[in-house]
């Protein structure tokens, strides 16, 4: 017998279930992310929580928004070819990105809580969802596909 219950690299992943809505939200965002960098690089800047530095941090906007489209198309990538086990492992190894980001503006002047409120709450996020994905590989019983 070859079924979900025995066998977890098996479970069909449809693009309603709560995962995988979850991951294109986060896509999605992400895709925002890289927009707004992209097209409007002081102000992004300024919501991301580095210092007002006017034409100084283009360059930098810049490099944030390819990373923040690459991100996105893999996750949307991930997504489209079903392949949840994969995403949850791209999740969680993509935590690393928020937490270097809260350290970054924290030592260019962002308060901890400005830190914490912002990419804080992105590393929560990506931690909440990993563990959602992964989940049924661990415990094929609290599936919540």
């Amino acid at each position: 017998m070859n079924d979900t219950r025995t066998n977890p690299s098996r479970l069909s992943w449809k693009l309603t279930s709560p995962t995988a809505l979850f991951t294109l939200l986060l896509g999605a965002f992400m895709l925002f992310l890289s927009l707004r960098a992209a097209l409007g690089p002081v102000s992004a800047a300024r919501g991301f929580g580095l210092p007002d530095s006017g034409s100084e941090v283009i360059p930098l906007m810049y490099v944030k928004a390819g990373r923040d489209l690459g991100l996105a198309l893999a996750m949307f990538a991930l997504v489209a070819i079903r392949q949840r086990k994969a995403a949850g492992v791209f999740v969680l190894a993509c935590i690393v990105m928020p937490t270097v980001d809260a350290l970054t503006v924290m030592h260019g002047g962002a308060s901890l809580a400005f830190a914490l409120a912002v990419h804080g709450s992105a590393a929560v996020y990506g931690a909440v969802l990993a563990a959602a994905l992964l989940r049924p590989y661990f415990s094929p019983a609290l599936d919540l596909r």
